[in-house]
């Protein structure tokens, strides 16, 4: 009988340390916090993204992505003529659900709120009496975008992050002025702490 109690003593022993063991985070999801920056954006396109991004202790995470243009193709393209937005802003609170059980790899989906503005140009055509004649006019936008995103992120030596995202919004202010579509495209590299 002593026998048969010191096993039982034994096995809810090694049953508890597992079932604690579980409920432990992880290294990597022991870190709450994460900074990053977007690659991609800035080599292609010129735009500086920097996002922060805080980990709940289940599924969800929620951040803020800061973005403002810091090449001049952007403006080049828009003094020329070549496009009829020039992009100067873009601030994006987001909320994130991880798709998988893993914190060291994991597929997510994304909603966001792009709250973006910038310069809008076009050419007018006015008339003075009898002559008619064109002139380009510049105004600001400010317009709102719901939209949504997925991707892929992992980590390395459980602090450094390489994350993958594409997504779209749609504009739903200003709409005449402001670009129908924000897209949401990066290759962000970060560190979790």
């Amino acid at each position: 009988m002593k026998h048969f109690l010191v096993g039982c003593l034994l096995l809810s022993g090694i049953a508890f340390a597992q079932d604690t063991e579980s409920k432990n985070e992880g290294p990597v999801a022991s870190k709450k916090n994460e900074v990053r920056i977007d690659a991609l954006s800035l080599i292609a396109f010129g735009k500086a993204n920097i996002s922060y991004e805080r980990f709940t202790s289940g599924k969800w995470s929620y951040g803020l992505t800061g973005s403002f243009t810091v090449g001049d193709k952007f403006e080049e393209d828009f003094d020329e003529g070549y496009r009829s937005t020039l992009p100067k802003f873009e601030i994006i609170p987001y909320v994130r659900y991880k798709m998988s059980d893993s914190d060291a790899h994991y597929y997510f989906i994304e909603g966001f709120i792009s709250a973006n503005g910038g310069d809008f140009r076009q050419i007018l055509r006015a008339e003075d009496g009898t002559n008619g004649y064109y002139m380009i006019s510049k105004e600001d936008y400010f317009s709102v975008a719901p939209g949504a995103s997925v991707g892929y992120k992992v980590y390395f030596g459980h602090a450094v992050a390489l994350e993958f995202l594409v997504g779209a919004g749609l504009n739903i202010m200003d709409t005449d002025k402001s670009p129908d579509v924000i897209s949401r495209i990066g290759l962000n590299l970060g560190y979790r702490f």
